[in-house]
């Protein structure tokens, strides 16, 4: 006989006990003493990497994180995380910007007039 050990996978304590089963697919769900975390160990994934890969094609069409959960199904906070992960795959902004010598970014006094001017308005209420 092979006894399978179960840990829990939030913190690798091994005082886990039965808490019921999950509705939709049937599996057993647990509850672990020592963090009193709750959930399934063995849980499959809900989405497809090709869904998933999908569906954050179109997040980079510029549509909103609403209107995607909306049309996909998925919560707006599945999809702020799958975007973090795609985020961090991919090189810092320190690493992908050129090294500008620190002389060049100096404002000119001449420059910051010239912006301030531009942008400042004669008066309120359209005037």
């Amino acid at each position: 006989m092979i006894a399978i050990i179960k840990t829990c996978p939030g913190c690798g304590s091994k005082e886990l006990v039965s808490n019921g089963h999950d509705v939709k697919n049937g599996k057993q769900k647990y509850h672990c003493k020592s963090c009193d975390k709750y959930g399934t160990l063995d849980a499959a994934p809900r989405y497809s990497e090709e869904r998933k890969a999908e569906i954050l094609k179109v997040y980079f069409e510029r549509p909103s994180m609403r209107g995607i959960a909306r049309t996909f199904g998925i919560a707006r906070q599945t999809l702020a995380e799958w975007l973090r992960e795609e985020g961090d795959k991919h090189p810092g902004l320190e690493s992908t910007l050129s090294d500008v010598p620190a002389e060049q970014d100096v404002l000119e006094y001449d420059e910051l007039q010239h912006f301030v001017k531009k942008k400042a308005k004669s008066g309120g209420s359209g005037r």
